[in-house]
């Protein structure tokens, strides 16, 4: 060793083994690689663990939002930077020269007593002042350190254990993430899209719920029952759940029920009268859906109500307005209907329903809808709301209108006196009635004569006017005016008709009247026929008096042999319904007397002695007995069979023999008037022929006349 010119103090230094030399530094090259190898691992550890337990929060969690997420991804690249900070950086900045590695060998070999470290700081020329050194003995040194150091092992310096376990770390989490890489890349893929690339991506699930139909938020009516629906894809879950919570805070799990086949299940989850917000999701398989909203809304509803009845024109009626709560009415066809309703919510679309069937679309304006309609026949109406969320209403409000027919007109047409049979002088005594609710529009009687060419006529009716709601009136209407002559035929009808415009107009027609015209000894010999066959009649019901005055004389003996009053009583009711059978029965033989008597007037034929018979010889004489005596002895009768006094018993009987006195006198008038009728029809016989006889010898008489001129 010699001094150095420039610095005196500086010795240069001898010459290092370089067998040494590079035993030191292998040692230092392998520290380095350990350093490396340690510090990759613990920081591949470290990124593993933490994407490791960032996939379990996110897929663990179905999912969790992006921020979230960003919020992970630094945390893990701040852990990371750290860990590589401290276990790789941080070491690989401490020196690791000569001086260094020959430290470590002195620590692992004690027996060297820091000649190597020595030897290394001599060989590098740290030997200090010149004064103080021997250059001698630093070259000493360094001899002796080489010779030393040859045969030890430098590299027990090294852990290889901690080595060993960092490739191990290192090997097992490339074979990791390799494996999951290619078993799982779905899942990785999705991962480093979710976490890394902070995409919205979903996590490969082997289920996935939805809801059905896909919606972000559900749409119910408050109070009634809200049905959820899903379907699942991929595994089918054999159990899913409905998880909840409302606004107010009530909180529940449910399972929804499962229905259809294995393939292809579905679930279905009815939350029971819904009365308040509610916000959730589904669980089921490896799926758990996000979280939805479900918020509830009233119904719409009819709140106000007005009905607008405008009748038909020709009705000349004034518009009906029905206020609310008046929603049944009535109405006539054609009429033009108005409804209006206010509801408690906007409108998007209304219409009017008779059951299922539309009637008309509605107008939605100012919160009211509005919908017209001509009304042909009786429904129950309801408004059809739809609003702006799609709600329905379900219990509408109802309007009943019933349709009322427009009857036709009514007629009543009567010949008053007038039989089938009429003679040409007959003067028809005609009464008529019509009526209409609304109004008549034509009010007629018709008549035909049976003969050729001959048409249907009408009789003016004088003071009829169109759209009289009434109208009556009476006639007398001449036959001869017709010029009709015996066998030919007359019919009579009443017709009117109305204004109806919408379902008519409506006719009315009276049952057609026919008569027949005859000669006036034919309609005489019809009334004498007649007059025999009441008298005949009348003759029986004298008989059936005479019975029961009969047995009301056995009565009164019975009575006063001291017979019980129950037995009498049981006699008597016989009796008193008999006596008033009578008294419906000459009643009728007087109706049949007046008719004929009405029939001579009508043809002209009643003379003053005819009228006198029969109006005071029969007809009054029949309706005292009908009307008043008959009906006085069956009270008689009654009054005895509740009363078995002498005192009633005593006025029966001669209330009988009076009424049997009358009948006497009338059927003698019958009787005598029978004869006269004869003489009378064999005077009008010989009339006749002697007429005939004129008629045959004027003709005969002009035919040779006309001969003896032709000559």
């Amino acid at each position: 060793m010699k001094l150095d010119a420039k610095n005196p103090s500086t010795v240069k230094p001898a010459i290092l083994d370089q067998t040494l030399t590079r035993r030191l530094l292998s040692i230092a090259l392998r520290v380095r690689r350990c350093i490396w190898l340690e510090g990759l691992a613990w920081l591949l550890a470290f990124v593993l663990s933490a994407c490791l337990l960032d996939l379990a929060i996110d897929y663990g969690a179905g999912g969790i939002r992006w921020s979230i997420r960003l919020a992970l991804l630094l945390v893990m690249v701040l852990g990371a930077l750290r860990v590589a900070w401290r276990r790789l950086v941080s070491p690989l900045r401490n020196r690791l020269g000569l001086a260094e590695m020959a430290n470590l060998v002195e620590r692992a070999y004690p027996m060297l007593a820091s000649r190597l470290i020595s030897a290394v700081r001599f060989a590098s020329g740290d030997l200090g002042h010149a004064e103080s050194n021997s250059p001698a003995l630093a070259s000493s040194v360094v001899n002796s350190a080489g010779r030393s150091a040859r045969n030890l092992d430098f590299g027990v310096v090294v852990d290889g254990t901690r080595a060993r376990w960092s490739m191990a770390v290192l090997a097992g989490g490339l074979l990791l993430v390799g494996g999951v890489s290619m078993l799982r890349s779905d899942l990785t893929a999705t991962w480093f899209a979710r976490n890394i690339l902070l995409q919205e991506v979903p996590w490969p699930k082997q289920t996935h719920l939805f809801l059905d139909p896909p919606r972000d938020e559900l749409i119910g009516a408050r109070g009634d029952d809200m049905v959820i629906e899903a379907y699942a894809k991929g595994v089918q879950p054999r159990e899913v759940e409905f998880v909840f919570e409302t606004v107010s805070g009530r909180r529940g799990r449910e399972s929804m029920v499962t229905v259809g086949r294995e393939s292809n299940y579905r679930y279905r989850y009815t939350f029971k009268n819904a009365q308040e917000d509610f916000t959730f999701h589904l669980e089921g398989g490896d799926d758990r859906t996000r979280e939805f909203h479900a918020r509830l809304l009233d119904r719409p509803r009819v709140t106000v109500t007005q009905m607008t009845i405008v009748p038909p024109a020709y009705t000349g009626l004034e518009p009906v307005v029905l206020g609310d709560e008046q929603r049944a009415a009535e109405a006539l066809p054609g009429s033009l209907v108005t409804i209006r309703a206010q509801t408690n919510k906007p409108i998007v679309r209304a219409s009017l329903m008779a059951g299922q069937d539309l009637v008309s679309d509605a107008v939605v304006e100012d919160g009211w809808v509005t919908a017209s309609f001509t009304l042909m026949e009786t429904h129950t109406y309801q408004f059809a709301l739809l609003d702006e969320a799609g709600l329905e209403n379900r219990r509408p409000v109802r309007f009943a209108i019933r349709m009322i027919k427009d009857d036709a007109p009514r007629v009543r047409m009567q010949l008053v006196g007038v039989g089938d049979m009429i003679t040409p002088d007959a003067v028809l005594p005609i009464e008529v009635e019509f009526s209409d609710s609304y109004g008549l529009a034509t009010a007629a009687v018709r008549f035909r004569v049976t003969r050729e060419g001959s048409v249907d006529e009408s009789i003016t009716l004088d003071g009829f006017k169109p759209g009289l709601p009434s109208f009556s009136t009476s006639l007398a209407w001449p036959v001869s005016s017709q010029n009709v002559v015996p066998g030919e035929l007359l019919t009579f009808w009443g017709v009117a008709t109305d204004f109806d415009d919408v379902s008519g107009p409506h006719a009315t027609q009276t049952p057609e009247v026919t008569l027949r015209v005859v000669t006036r000894e034919e309609l005489l010999a019809e009334l004498s026929r007649r007059e025999q066959e009441y008298r005949v009649s009348f003759e029986r019901i004298v008989d059936a008096q005479e019975q029961v005055r009969g047995r009301l004389l056995t009565v009164l003996r019975q009575f006063q042999e001291g017979a019980e009053a129950s037995s009498l009583s049981a006699d008597l009711t016989p009796l008193e319904r008999r006596e008033r059978g009578i008294a419906g029965s000459v009643n009728v033989i007087r109706q049949q007397f007046e008719q004929n008597l009405a029939e001579l007037r009508v043809n002209q034929l009643d003379t003053i002695d005819e009228q006198n018979r029969l109006q005071k010889g029969i007809v009054a004489p029949l309706t005292k007995l009908a009307k008043r005596d008959l009906v006085g002895a069956a009270d008689a009768v009654r009054a005895w069979s509740r009363e078995t006094t002498a005192q009633k018993a005593t006025k029966i009987d001669p209330k009988l023999v009076d009424i049997l006195v009358q009948m006497q006198s009338v059927l003698e008038n019958m009787i005598q008037w029978e004869g006269y009728q004869e003489v009378v029809t064999m005077l009008r016989d010989i009339i006749r022929l002697q007429q005939e006889l004129r008629a045959e010898t004027q003709t005969t008489l002009e035919k040779e006349a006309s001969d003896v001129f032709d000559d």
